[in-house]
């Protein structure tokens, strides 16, 4: 697990816009906070492992780096392709392999689907 990644999932102090369990948590012990936090980036847990695209599609883009964390933090957000999770909402974020940066589909991060539908009505800005 990548130190970066490890600082980012405990600095989870400041106040989050929005609180989602994780899909396959047992009980409340292991629930994380999902949401946009004071300094602007989203952190949520996400599948793993998860290709990390040169740009916001899967059939025309380069995988570029690999997101092995299962709670990560994403810097923005645009629209792209359409993917498996029904929308064309992907997260900008940083891969745990070689640090580069790229997009991963909202169907890989573990926001709701409103949340997807409008990330930027919850504080994440555009890219």
């Amino acid at each position: 697990m990548s130190i970066r990644r490890t600082i980012a999932a405990t600095a989870a102090t400041a106040a989050a816009a929005v609180v989602l369990a994780h899909p396959g948590a047992a009980h409340a012990s292991e629930m994380k906070i999902c949401g946009v936090f004071s300094d602007g980036l989203l952190r949520c847990q996400n599948a793993a492992p998860t290709s990390v695209r040169s740009a916001p599609y899967i059939t025309d883009s380069w995988q570029v780096d690999t997101l092995r964390t299962t709670y990560s933090w994403f810097i923005c957000w645009r629209s792209g392709e359409l993917h498996s999770g029904g929308n064309h909402t992907w997260y900008k974020t940083v891969g745990d392999d070689h640090g580069a940066t790229g997009w991963v589909p909202a169907s890989a991060v573990y926001t709701s689907s409103d949340f997807d539908l409008n990330p930027g009505y919850y504080g994440l800005r555009p890219c």
